[in-house]
């Protein structure tokens, strides 16, 4: 797999024929070593120790011959949290060269638990510790004679004159870097259920947060690359892909010109197909990119013949309704009027409950409370508002329905709801646990309370702050024990887990709110 992953990809340099072997004998250390751990946790399977000594090399090979990811990765977690490693830095900075002791440490720290899913690893692991050293020993020692002349590092400099060329090292980096391919895979088992792995890895690449600090594969890209800053600029904002319907207006060799036909605005896209299948009245659904002044299509593309048979005011509709928040990325207009809606949406919220965090003892005392404040705001409307809703949307009863899952109508272990200006209403079932465990303050927490508090933290659907609200109401001593940091873990601890688990919310976001 080793081989055939640099063959594919076309990365043959002089230090590539010495890497297979050189990750034979790490494996064989990395066995021996482990031997000597003084607990289970991080002894790993004779498949999983060989997956492990690969990335440690790729590592390794990165830092010998300055391919820049790590170099990326490092000058990231410095602008944001003042250190290149946090939680396991030891040494100053400019101390560390090469395949320096901290870095290993650090890399073990975040690969383990990568390897071993599930797993939670202090980064002060007695065990980690004695392989940190033994690795950094090895490695250190092997590449001292390597040649450093890199075919990897050779494409990562390659010219990025088109979007496709810049595109080619982003998948190449979010599926085949030893800080990425493990997460990819694992994204693809999570995700790809009947779609295909091309759109798939897409998602991945282009919109994916990782553990990494946050960072996603275009974050770090950006780091890598020899590139202006506009550039850098329209590079990290391929995460805001604008996904739409396109019809195309005109077609040559090299362009297609589309227009947007949900915001009617036009698109020139650049092609690097001979033959491409594009043509004049086709209407097209897919997503585009901006790179130095023009645009490439992103992943799949769907196509209809006939664009005029096409009900672009459905059309419309439907992407409000589902896609309110892409829809945003591309249409100022709407984009304004759903700030405007959510900002009215949250005054009314807080003027009914007069706070922002709500606690409930289970799901049918939640649901009471909506339909309450539903009937409110609905009868505060001036009547003929009302009815121009009632017609516009067919309502049978006179007035919107209220759906909550029945799951969350049938809790009982208590409910946190949040009301975020950013984000509307945020939820938390199962809210008694973490409480149970955050008045601990940090002291014999149960297994049950640590996983609670680690699925608040870890919840998709939790913003950074809702939790900052929730630590300010009940403390953060045993969210630091859940994570096995210590007493004196450094003032960004929570800012550092935050950014990790929940890095979607770093980026540019929308509200939840469709304008129909």
């Amino acid at each position: 797999m080793f081989r055939r992953s640099r063959r594919d990809a076309g990365l043959t340099g002089a230090l590539e024929a010495f890497l297979p072997q050189t990750a034979d004998m790490l494996r064989q250390v990395l066995a021996d070593c482990q031997r000597e751990f003084a607990y289970d946790s991080l002894r790993l399977r004779k498949k999983l120790l060989a997956e492990l000594a690969d990335l440690l090399v790729d590592f390794a090979e990165d830092l010998h011959a300055g391919l820049g990811l790590w170099r990326a990765y490092e000058r990231y977690n410095t602008e944001i949290f003042g250190t290149p490693l946090p939680l396991t830095e030891r040494s100053c900075p400019g101390q560390m060269k090469g395949i320096h002791i901290d870095r290993v440490r650090h890399l073990l720290w975040m690969l383990y638990p990568q390897v071993e899913p599930g797993l939670i690893l202090s980064p002060t692991h007695q065990d980690m510790e004695r392989a940190a050293d033994a690795m950094q020993r090895f490695l250190s020692d092997a590449f001292r004679s390597l040649p450093r002349e890199s075919g990897a590092k050779a494409f990562i400099q390659s010219a990025n004159r088109w979007g496709w060329d810049v595109k080619r090292k982003l998948v190449w980096l979010g599926t085949e870097s030893y800080m990425l391919r493990l997460l990819h895979t694992a994204y693809l088992k999570r995700h790809n259920r009947g779609t295909s792995d091309i759109a798939c890895t897409d998602d991945f690449v282009c919109q994916e947060w990782t553990r990494w600090s946050g960072l996603g594969a275009l974050d770090l890209l950006a780091g890598m690359l020899d590139i202006s800053e506009d550039e850098r600029r329209d590079l990290r904002s391929w995460y805001e892909r604008h996904a739409s319907f396109y019809r195309i207006v005109a077609v040559s060799d090299d362009t297609v010109d589309a227009v947007n036909v949900v915001c009617d605005r036009p698109y020139r896209i650049r092609m690097n197909m001979p033959e491409h299948p594009f043509r004049v009245g086709q209407m097209v659904f897919g997503s585009l990119v901006p790179w130095c002044g023009e645009w490439y299509w992103s992943g799949l593309q769907q196509k209809w013949d006939d664009a005029d048979a096409m009900d672009v005011d459905g059309i419309r509709d439907t992407m409000k309704r589902q896609n309110s928040h892409v829809l945003c990325r591309f249409w100022p207009d709407y984009h304004a009027k759903v700030l405007d809606m959510a900002a009215d949406i949250h005054e009314r919220m807080m003027a009914f409950y007069g706070r922002d965090l709500i606690i409930y003892p289970d799901g049918l005392s939640m649901a009471a409370d909506w339909q309450k404040e539903m009937r409110h705001n609905w009868e505060s409307r001036p009547h003929e508002a009302i009815e121009e809703t009632i017609r516009r949307h067919g309502l049978k009863n006179r007035r919107p329905d209220m759906t909550i899952p029945k799951d969350l109508l049938d809790s009982k272990g208590g409910i946190a709801v949040y009301i975020n200006p950013d984000e509307g209403k945020e939820i938390m079932d199962g809210f008694n646990a973490i409480v149970e465990g955050l008045r601990h303050k940090g002291r014999d927490l149960t297994h049950d309370q640590m996983c609670a508090i680690r699925g608040f933290i870890e919840s998709d659907a939790v913003s950074p702050r809702f939790v900052h609200r929730v630590v300010a109401e009940y403390g953060d001593e045993s969210i630091k024990d859940a994570y096995l940091l210590g007493e004196d873990a450094p003032a960004y601890w929570l800012e550092y887990l935050l950014r990790r688990h929940k890095g979607h919310y770093y980026r540019k976001r929308y509200p939840s709110v469709s304008v129909v």
